[in-house]
């Protein structure tokens, strides 16, 4: 499984309202409740800033990647956003946020919610693809790069 697989078009926000950690990740998990694969949103957002309270998930070059293992989601879930303004994530380097990829799985999706974390974090340290989705106009160049890199 790849995550092309499960990021779709439904699940990206190519520039999001939010402001602020909460608000971003508030709005990223109610694209991903419309597609019905969560269960209970607030629950899931819970979930979320549960996990990101442990530690902030801002892990630098802009990114941050919150997730969570929760009996919020069905399944495996992957939502995007992306906020040119930059949102203050307590990143590892200090600096703002522009890329966001939440992630929730079901607590039995282990392996699977490991691997594709491992996947996305490795992509993003490629300075090539993240120029790339920071330089992206619409959703399907998004998911295109993120096609483009696992074929690699």
């Amino acid at each position: 499984m790849k995550i092309s697989d499960y990021l779709k078009k439904d699940f990206c926000i190519m520039e999001l309202k939010a402001s602020t950690k909460q608000e971003a990740i508030k709005e990223i998990s109610a694209s991903l409740y419309k597609s019905g694969k969560v269960k209970d949103l607030d629950k899931f957002v819970q979930d979320i800033l549960e996990r990101e309270s442990l530690g902030s998930t801002g892990i630098g070059h802009k990114i941050a990647i919150p997730h969570s293992r929760t009996d919020a989601v069905e399944s495996f879930i992957i939502g995007f956003g992306r906020a040119t303004q930059g949102i203050e994530f307590n990143a590892l380097d200090g600096d703002k946020v522009n890329l966001i990829f939440l992630m929730g799985a079901n607590p039995g999706e282990l392996n699977l919610y490991l691997r594709l974390l491992a996947e996305l974090s490795r992509f993003l340290m490629e300075n090539s693809f993240r120029k790339a989705l920071l330089e992206a106009t619409s959703i399907d160049e998004i998911i295109n790069t993120f096609k483009k890199f696992e074929g690699q």
